[in-house]
């Protein structure tokens, strides 16, 4: 299985976990809505890195990936004062950061091997 896989099958799976520990344990509607908007984009990027293993969702990942970060990272600052919230955000960011490094190294493969 080729990198590019692998990021997508990272996405999907980190999206899964958003979305559950999102519909479980967040209690502010407007984190809830905005946790499940990210996974449902990180969803359909990693089903599309997953169907055509083409380096041009590479970029949307790095995208997607920042903007994943970003809102966990935010999340983690707000929720500061719970150990398990906050823990669990950075959980969830290192996960999509993790997704963006494997599209980041499978591209770098991909375009060594057109060399």
């Amino acid at each position: 299985m080729n990198r590019l896989r692998t990021a997508g099958i990272i996405w999907v799976v980190s999206a899964l976990l958003a979305a559950a520990i999102s519909l479980i344990f967040r209690v502010d509607p407007v984190q809830v809505v905005v946790t499940i908007a990210g996974s449902a984009v990180a969803a359909v990027l990693g089903l599309w890195m997953i169907a055509r293993t083409s380096t041009t969702a590479v970029p949307l990942s790095y995208i997607v990936g920042v903007a994943w970060l970003v809102l966990y990272a935010a999340l983690t600052v707000q929720q500061s004062g719970e150990l398990v919230a906050w823990t669990t955000d950075v959980f969830l960011a290192l996960i999509g950061l993790g997704a963006t490094l494997a599209a980041y190294r499978g591209r770098n493969e991909a375009i060594s091997r057109r060399s």
